[in-house]
């Protein structure tokens, strides 16, 4: 058992060291490590992809697996130079990774970067042709209050983490956030299932390491837990915690963006119906620089747009170009009125609550 749990620590670390995750802060740490691995398997396969579930991605942290059961006696030796018992190292590095995950998704569950206000082409997408997770990404969006809700949960839950007598309440939440979290993403086809699953795995085998606790909580007469909660113990899980903090919220703190749902979007972001067209009902503007044309039968084109003339967005590709002066938009060689739409006042954008069911059926 003890060899198992000392093979799983290193798992544990290389996993979280191979895994393809944007940084900020400390991005520049992971890629550094990365780098060579990566390097020795697009040697092998110039395609590989290294994104969320990609193939690329497998293959990383099946490596992981391989060189976790390798690195053991240097786990084995760490253990025995600092004295430390394996089943406490394994839920150190397992309450860290839970701890950054938590908090970073949760962060930006509050500040509305996750589950962010639904796009223009998205609100005005027939709901039967939208896939499952853009339609479960987009409805969760919709909501500011639930969406935040779920941040404070995972929030609390990683802060939980931080205090010996509530770590193991924690690793009960955390169960449960990740078991739903695996049930999303397997269930509509959100491409995170192998880091929900990665989560999930990780807070069950952290859980399991509190076995006094597990034994008090079924009533088999478990002693009393003594915890060891020395103020070094204390000054090193706060720095570390506050690297992690740091690591979370720095990006919106430099950007200002403290709710993305009204954050600042292109000057003419929104919906434009355009008249006279007959193959295009509707043009959008996307935050990320695109424009997307709606056709009669609802087909979405997009194009990547030039902003830097105020007055006037460009699209070369297609030879589009929209000048707000004139409220016209160009395409090819006709000219065509458009006409903005305020999207915001769509029903699914409403925040609302009835007490009754007949108030609003």
């Amino acid at each position: 058992m003890q060899h198992l749990k000392i093979s799983f620590i290193g798992i544990a670390c290389w996993w979280v060291l191979l895994l393809p995750f944007d940084y900020s802060l400390f991005d520049w740490i992971f890629k550094a490590v990365q780098k060579p691995f990566i390097g020795l398997l697009m040697g092998m396969d110039s395609e590989l992809i290294f994104e969320t579930d990609t193939y690329g991605t497998y293959v990383l942290i099946a490596l992981s697996l391989l060189l976790g059961v390798f690195s053991s006696p240097i786990v084995h030796w760490i253990c025995s130079k600092w004295k430390l018992h394996p089943t406490e190292l394994l839920k150190t590095v397992l309450a860290a990774i839970l701890f950054f995950f938590l908090f970073k998704y949760g962060w930006d569950k509050i500040i509305k970067v996750q589950f962010y206000m639904p796009e223009p082409n998205t609100l005005f997408t027939p709901f039967g042709k939208l896939s499952k997770d853009i339609a479960y990404w987009s409805l969760v969006g919709s909501s500011y209050p639930y969406t935040v809700s779920l941040g404070i949960i995972e929030v609390i839950t990683a802060l939980l983490l931080l205090f010996k007598r509530t770590q193991f309440l924690a690793s009960l939440l955390a169960i449960v956030i990740f078991t739903q979290v695996v049930l999303i993403n397997f269930s509509f086809d959100i491409s995170v299932k192998l880091l929900s699953g990665s989560l999930l795995l990780f807070s069950i085998v952290y859980s399991l390491c509190f076995t006094q606790n597990w034994s008090g909580l079924f009533g088999f007469g478990a002693e009393r837990i003594r915890y060891n909660n020395t103020l070094r113990h204390r000054i090193i899980r706060f720095i570390f915690a506050g690297l992690i903090i740091a690591e979370s919220i720095f990006p919106s703190l430099v950007s200002g963006n403290l709710n993305d749902d009204k954050y600042p979007r292109l000057a003419h972001h929104g919906a434009y119906r355009v008249y006279g067209n007959p193959e295009v009902k509707h043009l959008f503007i996307h935050r990320q620089h695109y424009i997307i044309l709606q056709s009669k039968n609802d087909v979405f084109t997009d194009y990547r747009i030039d902003t830097h003339v105020p007055h006037q967005y460009t699209a070369n590709q297609r030879n589009i170009i929209c000048d707000w002066r004139e409220n016209q938009v160009i395409i090819g060689n006709d000219t065509f009125r458009i006409e903005k739409i305020p999207f915001n006042k769509l029903p699914i954008l409403q925040e609302s609550f009835h007490t009754f069911s007949d108030e609003f059926h």
